[in-house]
């Protein structure tokens, strides 16, 4: 058996796992799993396939970058297209946006 290359206390074993990215499911995917840490690692096939499908999902390359402005007194962050449109934001949609440590803004709706 393989020792996990990051804890290196844990064996890897084969097992079908789920895949989300940004809370979507993509599926069920063969990986080799720490039995300790729970580190995954999927074969170059299977990463091929996971970013297929995320792509014909359209979920591939959501995170965008952004800057802060000016809307009067007020600082705003522009929220890129792609992303207003996967999460269907539309103007006047109410938000809550928090402070989630000193270097990160959550916004939710």
């Amino acid at each position: 058996m393989k020792k996990c290359p990051i804890c290196e206390k844990g064996n890897l074993i084969k097992r079908t796992v789920p895949y989300f990215v940004y809370e979507v499911k993509i599926g069920d995917f063969p990986a080799e799993v720490c039995t300790k840490c729970g580190e995954q690692w999927f074969s170059e096939e299977t990463a091929k396939e996971i970013e297929k499908i995320e792509k014909e999902k359209g979920l591939f390359g959501l995170s965008k970058h952004s800057k802060i402005g000016y809307s009067g007194n007020s600082l705003i962050v522009r929220i890129p297209t792609e992303i207003a449109k996967f999460m269907n934001l539309k103007k006047e949609t109410p938000v809550c946006i928090h402070p989630e440590g000193k270097n990160k803004i959550l916004i939710e709706v």
